[in-house]
């Protein structure tokens, strides 16, 4: 076992290590530098968050669409809340108005799905188009600058290392997250042997609130100001937690899936940014974004059936 770790974690590093080289053979001078790297590995916390609380609806077996309606309502909640109730404790007050929204947000997407008894990918599409309705409601919401911070360093990668190591817990040492595998794996199995589904779905959809809680609080500070989405839009801030998903199902063999997430995420980013440092036009960037998903998808397609024949 001890022999095996350095091979384990050589291959892991492969996908990302032969990413960055491509780049930067390409633009060794502007995709090369310490500094630019050093941003990408900030860039990916934020949709790993979102791919962490994504993974326990996944393994489920079901799909959020809404997750991006899910992150823009609760940043626009949180921060009026903010706003209202004035800046003096701000963090704290716009930490649990984007925590506590997509919590509420989830457990209405998890209870329409208990009691329809419908794809979870028709119920959440049409939950996203209520909750972008909503998010046009209320309106734009704008954070004060001071009350920025967590869209910068330190505190962003302080607040996205806390997210990975309690997603790491959640999902590999509670029991909660031991049924969410065994409902994945077999509902029928899991069933008989007394786990009760329908409450371990509630708890996926929860757990899934409670990190896109946290990826909105650090949304808004990122950026300072969040639009609502219309016709469906918000479903485009699905894309990176998703492919990020399918690249840690993909490392699964050879890392906790937790960890390949955030190596996936950093695959894309580096993607993204090498394509924009060598100045592919953007309808070329979806392309080859889309290309790439494929692949990805392609070989996690084929990890997972190989797992479920062995």
């Amino acid at each position: 076992m001890g022999k095996g770790l350095p091979r384990k974690i050589l291959i892991v590093l492969i996908l990302p290590c032969a990413v960055y080289a491509i780049f930067f053979a390409l633009q060794p001078k502007r995709f090369g530098n310490l500094q630019t790297l050093y941003i990408m590995f900030q860039q990916a916390f934020l949709p790993s968050i979102s791919a962490w609380g994504l993974c326990f609806v996944m393994s489920l077996g079901l799909y959020d669409l809404s997750i991006g309606a899910i992150i823009i309502l609760s940043a626009i909640v949180g921060t009026n809340l903010t706003l209202a109730l004035g800046t003096g404790v701000g963090y704290i007050w716009l930490f649990i108005g984007c925590l506590a929204t997509a919590v509420v947000l989830e457990l209405v997407n998890a209870t329409v799905y208990n009691l329809l008894k419908i794809p979870s990918m028709i119920v959440t599409i049409g939950l996203m188009i209520l909750y972008e309705t909503a998010a046009n409601f209320v309106g734009d919401a704008v954070l004060p600058y001071e009350l920025s911070i967590f869209g910068r360093a330190p505190y962003n990668i302080i607040a996205g290392a806390a997210a990975l190591v309690v997603a790491y817990i959640l999902y590999n040492r509670t029991q909660i997250g031991m049924q969410i595998g065994a409902v994945g794996g077999s509902e029928i199995i899991a069933r008989n042997a007394g786990v009760r589904v329908e409450r371990v779905k509630m708890n996926g959809f929860l757990l899934c609130g409670l990190f896109l809680g946290i990826a909105s609080f650090l949304s808004v500070s990122y950026g300072g100001v969040i639009i609502p989405s219309t016709r469906m839009s918000s479903i485009l801030r699905l894309f990176p937690p998703l492919m990020g998903y399918f690249i840690g199902i993909a490392l699964k063999k050879v890392c906790n899936i937790i960890i390949g997430i955030f190596i996936g995420e950093m695959v894309i980013i580096m993607v993204v940014t090498g394509m924009v440092t060598m100045g592919v036009p953007t309808t070329y960037q979806q392309v080859i974004t889309g290309l790439f998903l494929l692949a990805v998808v392609g070989i996690a397609t084929k990890a997972k059936t190989d797992e479920v024949v062995k």
